[in-house]
């Protein structure tokens, strides 16, 4: 017991690379030569550490997860929970792989949006904008969600926005037969950008899974019947969105 308690106790030494096998570049040591100052070894440590490093995304964003419940419009807010801020891939790819919308019940959302902005249609970045919406069977849902992911947090949606257009977030709500996958951005009258975004996102998602156009539509959150313009409440995508488009835009 004695030599455990001893063992237990020993200061841990620092990693050391001591003992590795020295580096050589055609028969002479990375460190020879005058000035060279481990020049190789410092160049391979400074390669590996840059792998090693969280690779920040342009913007800072959040999962949301919304419950849809039988609560007033009073209570709705407080079925709205943050889940985790998201600001590396590393980051993202980890509360992605722990959160899987397949086990969500019936109409509840899970949503990721820009920091400070809420997945409602009364936020201020949201309350003159729209969302896309696609309708898509559950076969090809987790593909199609994952796809959309990518496109927001790799800016490829952002970047074909129009001047004071934004794209604020994407989201998808749990239906009876398919899931409702959203795409938010910031000004609906900017017809343009609304139809820019539709179509980098069409022309980004694989063929096989790509919607039919009776599948897929934009509509603005002020057409929405609960929408509550600069009141303080508010109500989120998840329980209003129609299960049909009510009109199919023009492609």
């Amino acid at each position: 017991m004695a030599a455990t308690a001893t063992s237990s106790t020993a200061p841990t030494s620092s990693p050391s690379t001591s003992s590795l096998p020295a580096l050589t570049v055609n028969g002479s040591s990375p460190t020879a030569g005058p000035g060279d100052g481990g020049g190789i070894r410092a160049e391979l440590r400074k390669n590996m550490l840059k792998k090693l490093r969280p690779y920040p995304l342009r913007h800072e964003w959040v999962f949301w997860h919304d419950r849809n419940s039988n609560t007033n419009e009073e209570e709705w807010e407080d079925q709205l929970k943050e889940i985790a801020g998201i600001s590396t891939v590393q980051t993202f790819w980890q509360v992605y792989n722990n959160t899987p919308f397949t086990t969500l019940p019936l109409r509840d959302s899970l949503h990721l949006f820009k920091k400070n902005v809420k997945p409602i249609w009364e936020d201020p970045r949201n309350k003159n904008g729209g969302a896309w919406i696609f309708r898509v069977p559950k076969a090809n849902s987790q593909e199609f969600w994952k796809e959309i992911l990518m496109m927001a947090i790799g800016e490829v949606l952002q970047e074909v926005v129009h001047k004071g257009d934004d794209i604020c977030g994407v989201s998808i709500s749990v239906r009876f037969n398919s899931h409702l996958i959203m795409i938010w951005n910031r000004d609906s009258n900017n017809q343009e950008s609304v139809d820019a975004i539709r179509d980098r996102a069409l022309e980004s998602i694989p063929e096989e899974l790509r919607p039919v156009p009776q599948n897929y539509y934009y509509k603005k959150h002020s057409s929405h019947k609960f929408f509550k313009g600069d009141s303080a409440g508010g109500e989120s995508a998840s329980s209003s969105v129609p299960e049909a488009p009510q009109q199919v835009p023009s492609s």
